[in-house]
Parts: C-alpha cells; sequence; structure tokens
C-alpha cells in the first residue's frame, strides 16, 4: 500500500489521504518493490521417454558367432565353396544373386539377407555402370574364408518355415596352402560345420594340356586333406562342379576335355563315395563370356540340392512299443531287463 510524505497522514493504514485528495496527491510516496517471491508453481512431472532402437547390419559376410543365430534356433543348411583361384566360386555366388532378383530359384522364393550388400559388391564389376570393358569379378579374400553370406528362402508350394542358407567362400589362395599343411586346414572352422561342400574346378585349366594334371591333381588332395583332418565325413554331401563349361567345349578340343572330365568324376567315386555322404556331379557355366550357354537351370538344381538334403540332422526313430510312463529312466531299465 502507498504511503505519505507527512508524518500524521492515515493513508498508509487505511488508504484515507489527510487532505482529501486521492491518487494524484504530490505527497504520496510509491508502493516500495516487493521482496516475497512469488510462489512457485508446483511442477509438472516430466515424461520419460525410451528411444526405441533397431540393430542394423553391416552387410558384410557373417563371422561364425553371427552365423550361430542362425544354427542355434534352427536346422540352417551350411555350403562350403572351395576351388584354386579363378575357378568360379564368387561367379555362382553373384550368379545365384541375380537368379533371385529375376524370380524364384529351384522352386524357392527369396525372403530376406543379412548380407545383400556384399551380393552387390560381388556383382559390381560385372555390370555396364562399373566403367568396366568386359565383366569381370572380384576375387576372394582370405580374410573371408571363416566368414558367410546368408539367404533366407521358402518354399514356393505350401506353408512351411523359412530356411537360412549360409554360403562360406573359402580364398582361392587358402586352397593350396589347406593341401600343404594340415594346419591351415584345421583353421577352416566353417568346413567342418557345413551339410555340403561344393569343390570347384576350373573348366578352363581342365581344357589345357599343360594344365590339366595338376588342377585336378591339387581337387583330389584338398579332398584327402580335409577327410585326412576331419573337416568332412560322412555327414558332408560333396559336390564336383565343373564350371566354364563354355571354355571346356571348345571347338577342337571337346573330346579330350570330356574325357579328362569323365577320369577325374571316375577318381572321385572310386576315392571319395565310401568316405562321405554322397556325391553330386555338375557342369555349368554362371558367367559365360558369349552368352551363348544358359545355366540357369542348372544352378537352380544345384542350389535346391543345397536346401533340400542333409545328412548332418538325423531324425531319430522312436521305440513305440515301449509303454510311456512318468517313472524315471533309472526304473524302465528293469522294464526292458524283463521283457527281453
Amino acid at each position: 500500500m502507498a504511503s505519505c510524505k507527512l508524518p500524521n497522514c492515515p493513508v498508509a493504514k487505511d488508504g484515507r489521504c489527510l487532505e482529501g485528495r486521492k491518487a494524484d496527491c504530490p505527497n504520496l510516496l510509491p508502493d516500495a518493490p516487493s521482496t516475497v517471491a512469488p510462489a512457485a508453481s508446483p511442477e509438472t512431472p516430466r515424461t520419460v521417454r525410451t528411444l526405441e532402437t533397431e540393430k542394423l547390419y553391416s552387410g558384410l559376410p557373417l563371422e561364425i558367432t553371427e552365423a550361430r543365430e542362425f544354427t542355434r534356433k534352427a536346422r540352417a543348411v551350411v555350403v562350403a565353396l572351395a576351388g584354386m583361384k579363378e575357378s568360379g566360386k564368387t561367379s555362382l555366388l553373384a550368379r545365384l544373386h541375380q537368379q533371385f532378383q529375376a524370380g524364384p530359384v529351384g522352386g524357392y522364393d527369396f525372403a530376406g539377407s543379412r548380407t545383400l550388400p556384399r551380393f552387390e559388391e560381388l556383382n559390381w564389376l560385372a555390370t555396364i555402370e562399373s566403367g568396366v570393358n568386359s565383366p569381370k569379378m572380384e576375387r576372394s579374400s582370405r580374410q573371408f574364408d571363416n566368414s558367410f553370406l546368408h539367404f533366407t528362402v521358402r518354399k514356393q508350394k505350401g506353408e512351411t518355415a523359412p530356411i537360412d542358407v549360409l554360403l562360406n567362400d573359402i580364398s582361392g589362395e587358402t586352397f593350396p596352402e589347406a593341401i600343404a599343411a594340415e594346419s591351415v586346414c584345421e583353421q577352416l572352422l566353417g568346413l567342418r560345420r557345413a551339410d555340403h561342400l561344393a569343390v570347384l574346378v576350373d573348366g578352363e585349366s581342365i581344357s589345357n594340356r599343360n594344365l590339366r594334371h595338376d588342377h585336378c591333381a591339387k581337387v583330389k588332395n584338398f579332398i584327402q586333406r580335409v577327410l585326412q583332418t576331419g573337416q568332412i565325413g560322412k555327414q558332408t554331401v560333396l559336390h564336383l562342379v565343373i564350371s566354364k563349361l563354355d571354355a571346356l567345349t571348345k571347338a577342337g578340343q571337346q573330346a579330350e576335355s570330356t574325357a579328362a572330365v569323365k577320369k577325374l568324376e571316375a577318381d572321385f567315386r572310386l576315392l571319395f563315395e565310401k568316405q562321405v555322404a554322397t556325391i553330386h556331379y555338375w557342369q555349368l557355366a554362371a558367367r559365360p563370356l558369349d552368352g551363348s550357354m544358359p545355366t540357369e537351370e542348372i544352378i537352380a538344381k544345384l542350389f535346391a540340392t543345397w536346401v533340400e538334403s542333409t545328412y548332418r540332422h538325423t531324425n531319430f526313430s522312436t521305440n513305440s512299443h515301449i509303454t510311456r510312463s512318468p517313472a524315471r529312466d533309472f526304473c524302465r531299465f528293469g522294464e526292458q531287463s524283463t521283457a527281453s
């Protein structure tokens, strides 16, 4: 409330001016600024928002720990590809990717992939956009010897669960080193888990008399080495894949090259047929240079064989004649002995 200069003015008490004036009285003093802080308004409780995060994948080949995410949750098919340098492994993987872009492959629809960027990298030098004069393929790097490319596929017909396919591409530089040193071979951990081992043989080398013997010998030596180390065995489906079929069937060399292929297949049957689950024989040209040899159908059959056959996962038969009871297994030994 306002106060007054005059000592007897009651304006500060009841608001009445001694001289009967109002707010325009020259003796009035202005109100002193209040020193009392205004009452604080109650704070509105803050809403704490939890940010939802989603794991993003690099698109690079999967490491072994990442691949185990698939092999642990369901039956995943693991396929190892091996062969000398320039044998056509990368071309085959790139061609699979291309065929899935056009539609189903071997009766299976594409249902996802963790490594699509890597598949795109494999195909880059085979595209016009890359600027190369002729299609090329990136060589497999030994840093990916124990890593996997990934597909998820689903059967076209019927309500079936999706199937994960893990593709292990062993570098051509590692191939002869694994033959020479058992320690190198034992480091191929992806091969030890493989349902299928596809060994690619360069058809161009078979058609060359100077290279044929050494190339075929190294392929057989590699299989003998991985059998010796226990990397493959009775649970492994072995595939002998003759690649670059267009180079193998050149005019004037076809008869000799065909005889060399038949001999190699006969050697595989003699040496390895009893040591693995089964052997399949394929001839294909994943990237024919002249485009005159379509091989989509044979690649689709090869892929379907990978997905549909395995000897690693066995369905154990049950003894249906034994009466089931909540008794512990220790108690049931007596039942079996008396029944016999």
